[in-house]
């Protein structure tokens, strides 16, 4: 029995195709994600998290502009 069970995680496909970018010479998913994590530390990605919650919502429409996608 596997100590260390495997998950299923949920991800949208954009995320996919920009993680296989990381995953070559035989390395598995598993090894991107902890090198990724390895590189930065839980504290400084929840800060980062926490900036980003602090920061005003932007409307849909105003985002769509910016886009340069015309009216909602």
């Amino acid at each position: 029995m596997i100590a260390d069970p495997p998950t299923t995680v949920t991800l949208p496909t954009s995320v996919v195709q920009r993680l296989r970018l990381y995953k070559t010479g035989g390395r598995t998913y598993a090894d991107v994600l902890e090198d990724l994590m390895d590189a930065v530390p839980p504290r400084v990605f929840l800060e980062w998290a926490e900036k980003q919650l602090e920061r005003k919502a932007v409307p849909y429409s105003a985002t769509r502009r910016r886009l340069g996608l015309g009216r909602t």
